[in-house]
């Protein structure tokens, strides 16, 4: 196992990658998580900045990594047809065998992806990455690690990629003023790619649920919501060490 990099040096890391502008993640919040989430695949956080985008606020595997890991892992992929009509490959892994996925312009046109503009302006590519994800996750789907494909992403509507906010059940007399803490705090947690899950506990641990002004405060002053979360985060990771 890689070794784990302290919290605050990763901090450092993050505001230097984003400073240097040099990557498709430019927020230095999006860059640390993206190099939280590289520390749990055991991977270096500079390298996750190479092998993801953040697509939409969200994190997303790169074709080129995706196809990587797939033959490190033993995969072989052949090309039968690529032109703007469709995409074919021969995917073959010694878990699941070999077969034989194709991706077409009629599937792109029943998924409505069609008139996007990613595929308005990169027919063909696109069609090759569909078939590419589609055939990995189809073949050995463990070396994607859950993760999504840059060309999925890409694809997400509005609405699927803004997931219902996690409303934190606050006991107040003010409730007017308390839902739109709740609603600002889930949108801040979100933006840093917190889950439901993660918002949920993050709202536990400090007893939110009870605790109104503490709320307001952490919506209110940026400064302390960072100090927080830096203070969650590294709880999470003992606990994960724990367990």
């Amino acid at each position: 196992m890689a070794n784990i990099i302290p919290i605050a040096e990763i901090r450092v890391i993050a505001k230097s990658a984003a400073a240097s502008k040099m990557f498709s993640a430019k927020a230095e919040e999006q860059i640390f998580m993206l190099m939280l989430l590289a520390q749990s695949e055991n991977i270096s956080p500079v390298k996750a900045l190479m092998a993801y985008d953040i697509i939409q606020g969200q994190p997303a595997l790169k074709a080129s990594e995706a196809l990587a890991r797939f033959m490190d892992c033993g995969g072989k992929i052949k090309w039968i047809k690529s032109d703007s009509e469709s995409a074919k490959a021969e995917f073959t892994h010694p878990s699941s065998g070999t077969f034989e996925y194709e991706y077409t312009v009629q599937d792109a046109t029943d998924a409505g992806l069609i008139n996007k503009d990613n595929w308005k302006k990169n027919l063909k590519a696109m069609l090759r990455a569909r078939c590419t994800s589609a055939g990995i996750r189809m073949s050995y789907p463990r070396c994607l690690n859950n993760m999504y494909l840059t060309d999925e992403v890409q694809d997400f509507d509005i609405i699927e990629e803004q997931p219902k906010e996690e409303i934190i059940e606050c006991e107040t007399i003010e409730p007017k003023n308390i839902e739109a803490d709740k609603k600002v705090l889930s949108l801040k947690l979100r933006k840093l790619d917190y889950t439901t899950a993660m918002i949920k506990e993050f709202a536990e641990k400090y007893n939110l649920s009870s605790d109104g002004a503490l709320l307001n405060e952490l919506v209110t002053d940026e400064q302390k919501l960072i100090e927080f979360i830096k203070e969650f985060e590294i709880w999470l990771l003992t606990q994960k060490a724990l367990n």
